[in-house]
């Protein structure tokens, strides 16, 4: 009843027209050392060769682009920048008044960047960590805790 679908079946096709290779053209492919596997090898060298060299192009343009913003930045004279020379012939001053510039900027995004912390979150912050060293593992333990720590950092 069923049996007849579950039996494998060999379909063999017969092409109409004659395939003949030359024992010369056999003789290579048996002799060949190059595999599958050797190929995939020689295709993946090919590939990391590819990547390294857009890397280290990627990266020479990042450090020309990197030298010119910062050469522009602090050669570049806002009054006097009509010649060329003018751009060379920068004076020791300006530069130094345009480093302490760049620096005091820098400074102040700094000082932008830190957060003050009150002393509430501190403490519920060490509390949270001491709870969770207490409770290694058992994380869900520490809930009352964290729940505490992410009201507080919430109202910053």
């Amino acid at each position: 009843m069923g049996s007849n679908t579950s039996k494998p079946e060999t379909k063999v096709f017969t092409p109409n027209i004659p395939v003949d290779f030359s024992a010369s053209f056999l003789s290579q492919l048996e002799s060949s050392q190059e595999s599958d596997f050797s190929r995939a090898q020689h295709t993946e060298k090919y590939i990391q060769e590819r990547v390294a060299a857009e890397l280290t192009k990627l990266e020479a343009e990042t450090i020309e682009k990197f030298r010119n913003t910062t050469s522009n930045a602090l050669i570049k004279d806002n009054d006097n920048s009509n010649t060329v020379e003018a751009d060379k012939l920068a004076s020791v001053p300006s530069l130094n008044e345009k480093i302490t510039k760049l620096t005091e900027l820098l400074q102040e995004n700094i000082k932008l960047a830190k957060i003050e912390v009150s002393d509430s979150v501190k403490a519920s912050r060490e509390e949270v960590i001491k709870c969770l060293n207490e409770n290694q593992g058992k994380s869900l333990n520490c809930w009352d805790e964290v729940e505490t720590f992410r009201k507080l950092v919430k109202e910053l």
